[in-house]
This record gives structure tokens, sequence and C-alpha cells, in this order.
């Protein structure tokens, strides 16, 4: 029993002894440079200063696919044309040029259309305020363009259009009536 327990701590006291002197073994067999750039005070994992036009690209349009994965289109459009400047006209960085292009037009058409439907509201909101149902009419006309199709709130405004036609119908002196929408009375 007593040599048993001698084994039991002698091999993981070899075992310690091993793994310290391995790097010192792993740096003798090392091919040669490894070594010396260690001993050199260089950091192995760091990129070296200057990439090949091939590591640039490669790096770029990774970073470049995550970004837009993130959506951060920017980022992914800035990556994608270092990528297109490291490897000119290949098709891939061009044809993910135009991908991340499309994207952020389409951002910025979805974000102009909500700021006019936020302009649109406020401006019928003041029309039924003051009774104005000329403008409130031309209001809800553009509002439903704006609107998607398949959507509760045109259902609501094609309804709002239709009361809004009977109380104009209502009315006679109609053509004096406009005093909230600027420009020309709109046609009923």
């Amino acid at each position: 029993m007593r040599h048993l327990l001698a084994i039991t701590f002698a091999i993981p006291l070899s075992y310690c002894l091993w793994m310290n002197s391995l790097p010192a073994v792993m740096a003798d067999e090392a091919p040669d440079g490894v070594a010396q750039t260690q001993a050199g005070g260089a950091d192995p994992l760091q990129a070296p200063v200057e990439d090949t036009a091939a590591e640039m690209y490669e790096r770029a349009m990774r970073i470049g696919y995550a970004a837009t994965e993130q959506q951060d289109y920017q980022t992914a459009l800035i990556n994608f044309r270092r990528a297109l400047a490291a490897r000119p006209g290949d098709r891939y960085a061009i044809t993910a040029i135009r991908n991340v292009e499309s994207y952020i037009q389409l951002i910025r058409a979805e974000e102009a259309r909500k700021r006019e439907l936020e302009m649109l509201q406020t401006q019928l909101n003041e029309a039924a305020t003051e009774q104005d149902w000329i403008c409130a009419t031309a209001i809800v006309d553009r509002l439903i363009t704006l609107v998607p199709t398949n959507s509760i709130e045109r259902g609501r405004l094609v309804a709002y259009r239709g009361q809004l036609s009977g109380l104009l119908d209502a009315r006679t002196d109609s053509d004096n009536w406009s005093t909230v929408c600027p420009g020309p009375p709109p046609n009923r």
C-alpha cells in the first residue's frame, strides 16, 4: 500500500515538472525564426504591421459580412470598399457594396416615410380641430398611399375618408373653407 501511495504522488509531481519544462522544449524544437521572434520581444499573437493585399482583402470582407449581419451597414460599407481597394474589380466586394448601399437606401426611404407620416398626422389633427374637411381629406388621401396596403391603419384611414366625403357633401360653401392646408384646395 505504501508503494502505491508513492506512485500516486510521483505521477502528478512528474507531470507538473514536465509541464513547466514544456515551453523550453518547444522553443528548442521550434523552426528557425520562431524562437528568435519570441526572444526578440515581439508578440507572436500580434498581427504583422504590413499585411499583404490578400490578407487585407480577407479581413475586410470578414468584418464587412459580420457588420452586415449586425445591421451596421456603414461599417460594412467601409470594409467592403477596403476589400475592393485591396483587390480592384473583385466581383464579391462589388456585389457586397451594392447590397449594402441598397440596404442603406431602403432604411433612409423608410425613415423619410415615417417622418412624412408624423408630419401629416400632425397636420390632420390640426385640420380636424379646425374642421377643415377639405384639408383633412387631402391629408388622408396622402396618408393612405404611405400606409401598407394590408394594415389595420389603412382600413381606418379609408373609413375616415368615407366620413370626410360625407362632411364635404353636406357643405355647400367649401370654396372658402380650407384654412389649415397650404396651397390651393385639393380636388374632391
